[in-house]
């Protein structure tokens, strides 16, 4: 695995004076450039993953967190429990079961993945054994530290929970997978004699059983961010210095807001931060717009501020920059934002009203 930067997802990069990714990492292995944007020092990382989990300007080479959260969800689909453990925790001639995730370091799973998963009750269990946190070489103690907090807050937000076990299930092959290994050793049968061993044995059934999961999965998926009503992509304006934005949704917030659309009741337990106006002082000068990462303030045609919280990920950028002091970052829930469920527009957070 290598850990990559994704620089359009650094708030640093729009003025943000975000430095979580380089407290958080273990190996003091992150700086930044002119520009603001992440660099990794290849020789001190770990390739532990927790910068992954505190913002969505990193991923990695082998799995973004919604390609994670896809591979989960299939097992999930299989009827089976998803496991998660660490490398630390697995041995050399330990294979474990089919159904068990190894990561580099649990605290690369970021906190709105866990609730994810627990509001669309998935069976989570982590399988590890504590006490190699404490001298894990990937991620010393901070990583323990992490990703109990993340699940805590996941907790917390859903009202479900993750189970913990100590044993990690080992991979136990069927009787029909050693049946199969001695005909691939062999070489006995040819294409319809397999295609005769997978009718009488049910594993056609099977094959059939897990396509269509997977394409019940897909549609699930889809449903769900056909629900959110989201709109991104390029806003023109004539407004702008360079006559366009983009708004891009923050894979992070995605879930979050994911998770909303599954189990809604969990509003009141999400707690975020956002940029709130106030439009008695607010001259439209649109710097914020310029400065926003995720386009959650978008100039209109017309050279308007409009303003979607869910996109905001509540990095003061915007507070910074605004001329007037017209903007000031506040706490609210998503109970305050989207009273009206998971597919309606945001209902813009007036500053007044937090003074």
């Amino acid at each position: 695995m290598k850990v990559l930067t994704i620089p359009e997802h650094c708030t640093r990069t729009h003025g943000a004076n975000c430095t979580r990714c380089q407290l958080a990492c273990p190996a003091k292995a992150i700086s930044f450039d002119e520009a603001g944007a992440p660099v990794i020092d290849r020789d001190a990382c770990t390739k532990c993953g927790v910068c992954m989990g505190v913002c969505d300007a990193f991923s990695s080479s082998s799995a973004t967190a919604l390609r994670l959260y896809d591979h989960l969800r299939k097992v999930a689909m299989r009827g089976e429990i998803v496991y998660l453990t660490c490398e630390e925790n697995v041995f050399p001639g330990f294979e474990p079961a089919k159904n068990v995730t190894v990561l580099p370091c649990l605290a690369c799973v970021p906190p709105e993945l866990w609730t994810l998963l627990l509001a669309q009750n998935v069976p989570v269990c982590v399988a590890c054994d504590l006490k190699y946190c404490e001298d894990c070489p990937r991620a010393a103690q901070i990583g323990e530290l992490l990703f109990t907090k993340a699940i805590e807050i996941a907790e917390a937000q859903t009202g479900e929970n993750v189970h913990f076990d100590r044993e990690i299930p080992e991979y136990v092959p069927s009787v029909e997978a050693v049946v199969d290994d001695e005909f691939d050793r062999r070489a006995a049968f040819d294409s319809v004699k397999d295609d005769a061993f997978d009718i009488i044995s049910g594993r056609r059934r099977l094959k059939q059983s897990d396509t269509l999961k997977e394409a019940y999965r897909k549609k699930e998926r889809e449903r769900m961010r056909e629900a959110l009503n989201l709109s991104e992509g390029e806003y023109l304006s004539d407004a702008l210095e360079k006559g366009r934005a983009t708004r891009v949704m923050p894979p992070r917030r995605r879930m979050l807001l994911e998770a909303y659309a599954a189990k809604p009741d969990i509003a009141e337990n999400v707690e975020v931060a956002v940029s709130a106006t106030d439009h008695d002082a607010c001259v439209e000068c649109l710097d914020c717009v310029a400065r926003c990462a995720s386009g959650a303030r978008i100039a209109t045609k017309e050279g308007h501020l409009e303003y979607d919280a869910r996109y905001c990920v509540g990095c003061g950028a915007c507070e910074a920059v605004c001329p007037r002091n017209a903007i000031a970052l506040v706490e609210a829930t998503f109970a305050d934002l989207l009273p009206e469920g998971p597919g309606k527009p945001a209902i813009e957070p007036n500053l007044a009203d937090y003074e």
